[in-house]
């Protein structure tokens, strides 16, 4: 019989603490890369020299490229950082982060600060909470 090291509780909890942390950490680091490519003035040009059918066509299709990024940028960063599996939070941080938007979030915590502030805080919170509900996915997890 050979001994096998068993999950003990602070261990399970320590990691899902650590998931949750990272997780919001890159979620808002990424964030913050887009804000500041955007006050740069790298996406302001796109964005504010397109008409009407070409801002439809930057909807339709610079967005989901822009999720595309973001997921390339995010795996890898959460990969490196040691948080496995990864493609949970990938998937579901930024489709917390959009539920956060169609509610009006930014808008109800206006109070707290700028809206760039309260984005990032924002998806950071949403990334965490993906780290928090997809830590189950570590008991799965093949050593």
């Amino acid at each position: 019989m050979t001994d096998t090291p068993r999950r003990t509780v602070g261990g399970f909890a320590f990691k899902v603490l650590l998931r949750v942390v990272v997780s919001a950490v890159v979620g808002s680091a990424v964030l913050v890369a887009w804000i500041w490519a955007y006050r740069a003035g790298m996406l302001d040009k796109v964005v504010n020299m397109t008409s009407l059918g070409e801002f439809i066509l930057l909807i339709v299709v610079g967005l989901p490229i822009a999720l595309l990024v973001s997921a390339l940028l995010v795996g890898p960063l959460l990969w490196l950082l040691k948080v496995r599996p990864v493609w949970p939070i990938v998937m579901i941080g930024p489709i917390l982060l959009g539920l956060a938007h169609y509610f009006e979030l930014p808008e109800q915590f206006s109070e707290l600060g700028d809206k760039w502030t309260i984005l990032t805080l924002l998806a950071g919170a949403s990334y965490g909470l993906a780290g928090l509900i997809t830590a189950p996915t570590i008991l799965r997890e093949k050593k």
